[in-house]
């Protein structure tokens, strides 16, 4: 039976909603290869507009954020006038890095509609994720203007002023928000976020017992709840939360939590002394296919403390996968080219202690440094010819890292500066593959470990049973190029010269196929 493109449409987007991803694809694809936009009708283009739309967004949740702009760019050619594709193609640019070129869509969106609170309050987002936090806050008071009930605006500048320190005036934004709508989950987790972050655990348990019970799935609630109840040492309510995330979240709405929670729950266990069924876990999850680098990152240390083999495929030695360079390899004059990028960082919205971070006594910004200038776009040529030397030097090992090795990635880095005292906490990058940090300023400190990079397997606060872990100091010099598997925990160690210490940290991530 011939199907007319708006039946077509209507399959594919049948197909999408059921999470039959790859017949929506095809189905998505084949309008799109048989209706010619010259020769189409109204009508039609409609259609074909709404192919490249659904087709970006499908394509955006499996990674593929180039193509996914391309379909959006193509829509927009259709149906310039479509506020919506704006947000998406702002989306895209998000998560892409790209968060200069996000904001000018969302700007786009709020010149065709600049009565549309939605379109400010997205604008707000994208400067939020910018790190402009005040004019973030500009933009939500726009919405709401607008708007009086835009509760998402609401919600949103909460986490804005909490950003920039004001908790106080972050909660009434939440209370408001729920003043609004009483049933509004989201604005109950963040409120619980702020209670957590300053040590109120037992109320902010109450404020993820509120969100649970209007939206009993939310990953990030159970994940949060988790969370404050390890934080209390209650590890076995918080093991509840864990595993109802695992076993009962098919399709997650954050894929973060749905990944989180399996390595939380090993936590939990280990805490308890569990360490059978603990094992038993490991055994299941290292056999499960997928890859999963907070997991490994658990695995390696617990097993290490356990005496045990770590059955975990990715990176069993992740220190083995150390590597250091240094820019004197690429370039003629280091200090002039760290200068310079020093520069061109100094001009990009830093965030003093970033909220939820790692970083103490010291701004980081977010992680679009690579757009910051010419020289900035230099080192990141620059970092991919170091990365495809480190892919040459390793790609024989017997591991997935290796093994897995993302034949296209992306990169995105972000610039750290350290003041007297200045560190950041042990932690890793899950959400990675590669991680790394240039070094433009470093500490002087030849007789003492102050301003170091220390690498090993402990992190996220487990109990160590046995302090002979592996681990490794580095200490940096200018121009220094450090690479090492993502699922590494790594900390800077304090230090007390009244100086600043500056890098630029990276990240790689594979696109999924």
């Amino acid at each position: 039976m011939h199907l007319t493109p708006a039946q077509a449409l209507h399959r594919g987007v049948a197909a999408h909603n059921e999470g039959n991803l790859h017949d929506a694809e095809a189905c998505y694809r084949a309008i799109l290869k048989s209706h010619k936009k010259k020769s189409a009708g109204s009508q039609t283009l409609d259609v074909i507009a709404q192919c490249y739309i659904n087709l970006g967004i499908l394509l955006h949740g499996k990674g593929d954020l180039k193509e996914t702009i391309n379909c959006y760019r193509s829509a927009l050619k259709i149906r310039p006038d479509f506020v919506e594709i704006y947000w998406l193609k702002g989306l895209a640019r998000r998560d892409m890095g790209d968060l200069k070129l996000s904001i000018d869509c969302y700007q786009q969106a709020v010149k065709l509609e600049p009565n549309n609170a939605d379109a400010h309050n997205n604008l707000g987002a994208a400067q939020q994720h910018m790190g402009d936090l005040e004019g973030s806050i500009q933009s939500y008071r726009k919405a709401l203007k607008i708007d009086p009930a835009c509760v998402e605006a609401y919600n949103n500048m909460g986490g804005a002023l909490q950003g920039l320190g004001d908790t106080g005036e972050a909660l009434e934004s939440y209370k408001q928000a729920l003043k609004i709508k009483p049933d509004y989950a989201n604005a109950y987790i963040n409120m619980g976020c702020i209670l957590q972050d300053t040590g109120n655990l037992e109320a902010a348990i109450d404020c993820y017992k509120n969100a649970i019970k209007i939206m009993p799935g939310s990953t990030q609630a159970h994940n949060n709840m988790g969370n404050a109840l390890k934080g209390l040492g209650n590890y076995e309510k918080a093991l509840e939360h864990f595993d109802y995330i695992s076993a009962t979240v098919i399709n997650p709405s954050d894929p973060q939590f749905w990944f989180n929670s399996k390595s939380l729950a090993l936590e939990c266990l280990y805490f308890l002394g569990r360490y059978a069924e603990l094992e038993q876990r490991l055994n299941v999850l290292a056999n499960s296919g997928e890859t999963n680098l907070r997991i490994a990152a658990v695995s390696a240390f617990v097993t290490n403390q356990l005496g045990l083999a770590d059955p975990y495929p990715f990176c069993k030695n992740p220190l083995d996968f150390f590597h250091a360079g240094n820019l004197n390899n690429h370039v003629a004059d280091v200090s002039r080219f760290a200068e310079a990028l020093m520069l061109e960082a100094a001009n990009e919205n830093a965030v003093w202690e970033p909220q939820h971070g790692v970083t103490r006594s010291g701004f980081q910004t977010s992680p679009t440094i690579f757009g910051a200038g010419k020289n900035c776009q230099a080192l990141e040529r620059i970092l991919r010819k170091e990365i495809e030397s480190y892919h040459s030097k390793f790609k024989s090992e017997d591991c997935d890292y290796m093994k897995s090795w993302p034949a296209k990635y992306d990169i995105r880095g972000w610039f750290v500066r350290l003041l007297k005292t200045g560190y950041q906490q042990a932690h890793n990058h899950p959400s990675g593959w590669l991680s790394g940090v240039v070094y433009l300023k470093t500490i002087d400190s030849s007789d003492t470990d102050e301003g170091s990079i220390e690498l090993g397997l402990h992190g996220h606060d487990l109990p160590i049973l046995d302090d002979s872990y592996a681990r490794k100091i580095h200490h940096p010099k200018v121009g220094d190029i450090i690479l090492f598997p993502s699922s590494l925990f790594h900390r800077t160690i304090p230090f007390s010269e009244d100086t600043e210490r500056c890098v630029i940290a990276f990240d790689i991530y594979r696109y999924i196929n």
